[in-house]
């Protein structure tokens, strides 16, 4: 009896090798494949699939170059023929990350130029309500801008010669109704600068006699005022943040007017804020965190950096050393050329960067190199021609 018992239980620890010898091939190959897979995954791109629109003045035209990172070569647009910009006479350029529009004055002549990024539609007007066709008195126009609902032309008017007298002219684009609305006590000097959020202009100027700063919110749709703020001589600027106005100061503090209650909703002080300005200027938000320039010391091969201001945390958060010689070292590091930074877009939600850089040989060539606050990619992108302007559109 003992003798089957020993062959039997043989036999079964010749079955187990077996199977173990099974077992181990399938964990072997699930190991093999699940370092491949770690591979993979380590050597896979960490940089965003990012869309931009870049813009260039080709010598003889105006160019948009639409640029996805993961593709080599970018779909161009003559923006001089879609838009029917030559021979016009000169223009503001006014670029965000959804339209690009021209702006043309000259005495009384006037023009508008505009284009939605997204759905490309255009929008041409010439000799903006009119205004070339009014002689009753002298006039000339200090400035056209617009947005995708309005075009806005600040004028001034001599009647009998004597100092200026300032107005706007609102032309509505979807009903093609123009509005006149002077602007009272304003020096001679003019509007100095404006911005415009949805329906609602700012103005900032000096009031006449007084020399006392003024912003003076506008409804474009009524062509009415609403509001006029007096700052005092500690102000420095002014910029939207949807429907609030912050509003900032020489001694870093800063006052939120909300243009919908018509009350101050919030003050604080900002130390260490770049200084902004100065009147009205465009900016970019996220919540709030907000796009600034870290200067450079001068003299210096760079002039400035993006940075994100937080005002929670009265602080530089992203971008407050220096990091543009460290990227320049990494771009010669992958290509070979030594390279100069020009102007820059930033997605703020994201971090992303895009950096316009030129080649540092005086070659009329250049791109875009693509990155992030921490540096932890970095992406080159040349293009046929330098960008003057570039934009971040979607990233995904």
């Amino acid at each position: 009896m003992p003798l089957p018992i020993l062959y039997l239980s043989h036999m079964r620890m010749k079955e187990v090798r077996s199977d173990l010898r099974g077992y181990l091939k399938v964990v072997l190959l699930l190991a093999l494949l699940a370092g491949c897979s770690e591979d993979e995954s380590a050597t896979a791109p960490l940089a965003p699939e990012v869309f931009l629109a870049a813009f260039a003045n080709t010598g003889t035209e105006e160019i948009q170059m639409e640029v996805d990172s993961r593709e080599k070569a970018p779909r161009i647009v003559s923006l001089s023929q879609e838009l029917g910009l030559e021979d016009l006479p000169f223009y503001r350029r006014d670029i965000n990350n959804s339209s690009v529009a021209y702006y043309f004055w000259q005495d009384q002549q006037s023009s508008a130029r505009y284009k939605d990024l997204s759905s490309e539609e255009t929008f041409i007007t010439n000799d903006i309500c009119d205004l070339s066709s009014e002689n009753d008195v002298e006039k000339a126009i200090r400035r056209v801008s617009g947005t995708s609902s309005f075009v806005v032309m600040a004028y001034a008017s001599f009647p009998g010669g004597g100092d200026p007298q300032f107005s706007l002219r609102i032309l509505e684009r979807s009903t093609g109704e123009c509005r006149d609305l002077p602007v009272t006590d304003v020096n001679v000097s003019g509007i100095e600068n404006y911005s415009i959020q949805g329906e609602l202009m700012a103005l900032y100027y000096f009031q006449a006699f007084t020399g006392t700063p003024l912003i003076t919110l506008v409804n474009l749709r009524s062509a009415s005022v609403e509001e006029t703020l007096i700052v005092d001589e500690n102000f420095q600027a002014a910029t939207f943040r949807g429907t609030d106005l912050w509003i900032f100061n020489k001694d870093a503090s800063y006052l939120v007017y909300n243009t919908q209650s018509g009350n101050f909703i919030r003050s604080g002080s900002a130390p260490g804020l770049p200084a902004q300005g100065p009147g009205m200027f465009e900016s970019r938000f996220d919540g709030d965190q907000m796009l600034v320039q870290y200067i450079y010391q001068q003299p210096s091969l760079f002039f400035a950096q993006p940075a994100v201001y937080d005002f929670d945390q009265s602080a530089i958060i992203q971008g407050g050393d220096p990091f543009l010689p460290e990227l320049q070292e990494r771009v010669e590091r992958e290509t070979g050329d030594r390279v100069l930074f020009g102007k820059f877009a930033v997605d703020l939600p994201t971090d992303t960067i895009a950096l316009i850089y030129v080649r540092g040989n005086g070659a009329a060539e250049g791109g875009v190199v693509l990155t992030n606050f921490s540096r932890e990619w970095l992406e080159v992108i040349p293009l046929p021609y330098v960008p003057e302007q570039v934009e971040i559109r979607n990233i995904r």
